[in-house]
């Protein structure tokens, strides 16, 4: 079954700004899909016309089969939503947050307090239950935002950025309470560049640019697909220029200049190549590392095969 689909979606903003262009994909349920793309892509708006902030200028989009044009309501009982922004009252607890919130969403009142425990065990807030919200660590206001956009225990729930500003273990704990919602069959969309995090957790990956949807498919797939057959990565002195860099997109696929790294097929084939293109024009390599690629190569590859087609 299909958690989320969108169909055509455009949205247009005043000024004629096209934020999105004929976007069509559709999210399973039980699943978490990352929604990458470079700022301005239009992943927010995406997100914002699917929880009904927004509706969108043409196409049509359903979440849980209601329609984000003539369902809002319907559409809004079965979400959840956690931003970047943490969206919580300073002055008051966690608890006194979440009843805030429970009783704001409708939570039935027999249904609050065990509720609400559940949630402050399951993300490690009992201990600052009772504490401010202004006492609490980055870490801990992330988790209290998750918790109330659970309140309403959504089949689906949408995730703007959840991790910008958490440390590492923050974000490896995260990972595991998102691991456990999707087992227990909720669908996650997920916005965000953090392509470490969301290589981790993520089962599909859709790709956004400049309002478009150019890739899609499953993580190790995409991966596969457009990150490489092998990465190089080299340490070196003296100045690239332009007929350097030409020769070398020649022989692979230049993701980045500062460290020089390309994605080629097979690195032992292709060094000899590279090697002699830079000893060619006066570059002096320092050090050389070969890897497998990633979520981010596949990411920066992406992004540069949208610059190149613009040209």
């Amino acid at each position: 079954m299909e958690a989320v689909v969108a169909q055509d979606l455009s949205v247009t903003y005043p000024g004629g700004t096209r934020a999105l262009d004929k976007v069509s994909f559709a999210v399973d349920e039980g699943s978490i899909t990352a929604y990458l793309g470079p700022n301005g892509a239009g992943k927010t708006t995406t997100i914002n016309v699917l929880t009904t902030a927004l509706p969108p200028t043409e196409g049509e989009a359903w979440v849980c089969g209601h329609s984000v044009r003539t369902e809002k309501e319907a559409i809004r009982r079965l979400i959840g939503v956690a931003t970047q922004d943490v969206i919580v009252d300073p002055l008051l607890s966690p608890l006194g947050n979440l009843r805030f919130f429970a009783a704001i969403f409708g939570v039935p009142r027999r249904e609050r307090r065990a509720l609400i425990a559940e949630l402050l065990e399951r993300f490690d807030l009992l201990p600052k239950a009772q504490a401010t919200v202004m006492t609490l660590s980055g870490g801990q206001l992330k988790r209290l935002q998750l918790a109330i956009a659970l309140l309403r225990r959504p089949r689906v729930l949408f995730l703007d950025e959840p991790t910008q500003g958490l440390d590492p273990v923050g974000k490896e704990v995260l990972c595991g309470y998102l691991r456990q919602l999707r087992d227990s069959g909720v669908t996650i969309f997920y916005s965000s560049n953090e392509m470490e995090h969301l290589e981790k957790v993520c089962d599909r990956v859709l790709f956004l640019f400049r309002g478009r949807l150019i890739a899609e498919g499953p993580v190790e797939e995409f991966v596969r697909r457009f990150g490489g057959g092998d990465i190089v990565v080299l340490e070196h002195e003296g100045d690239l220029s332009a007929e350097a860099l030409g020769a070398l997109g020649r022989v692979g696929k230049i993701q980045s200049t500062e460290p020089l790294t390309l994605a080629v097929e097979d690195a032992r084939a292709a060094l000899p190549a590279v090697m002699g293109v830079l000893t060619r024009h006066g570059v002096d390599v320092r050090g050389v590392d070969i890897r497998r690629p990633s979520l981010n190569d596949a990411f920066l590859s992406l992004v540069q095969e949208g610059h190149d087609g613009d040209r």
